[in-house]
């Protein structure tokens, strides 16, 4: 079950990054749930002044998500932020750490789902890099369910 908490200290970062960057790190260090608060943080990594203050902090909140899908997929907007900000050495080591991760995950339908999601981050980087979740995406998602199709 989702914690509607959660959700909703996510939603009040997202808002509040770009104008009250205390009152948004306050909020996200009260969230309880590991995805939504990892996407707090990645919230404030795309509006903070010092985006890479915020870097430990969305790592250490995904490290805790229940599974491998959880724990890789929502990197993705930690990826996506640090690209767009320009921040493109710590972008492309959270990007090969969360596809490696990615790549272990057993359930042919979360795997296809969190590569898909890293790679579209991965533009953010460069198309370079997006190629080479590509890579790992048609190495590893061999299945015919219609997530890993899809992807």
């Amino acid at each position: 079950m989702i914690d509607l908490n959660s959700t909703r200290g996510r939603d009040e970062v997202s808002k509040l990054a770009k104008i009250d960057v205390a009152k948004a790190t306050k909020i996200a260090e009260k969230i309880t749930e590991p995805w939504f608060q990892a996407r707090a943080w990645s919230y404030l990594i795309r509006y903070a002044d010092d985006p890479l203050l915020f870097l430990p902090r969305a790592a250490k909140a995904a490290s805790k998500g229940k599974d491998e899908y959880q724990r890789s997929a929502v990197r993705a907007w930690e990826i996506a932020a640090l690209g767009e900000r320009g921040n493109k050495y710590q972008a492309r080591q959270t990007l090969h750490q969360a596809v490696e991760l990615a790549a272990s995950i057993p359930q042919a339908s979360s795997q296809a789902e969190a590569l898909i999601l890293l790679f579209q981050a991965a533009f953010k980087i460069s198309a370079k890099d997006a190629e080479f979740v590509a890579h790992v995406l048609l190495d590893t998602c061999r299945s015919d369910h219609w997530r890993a199709v899809r992807a």
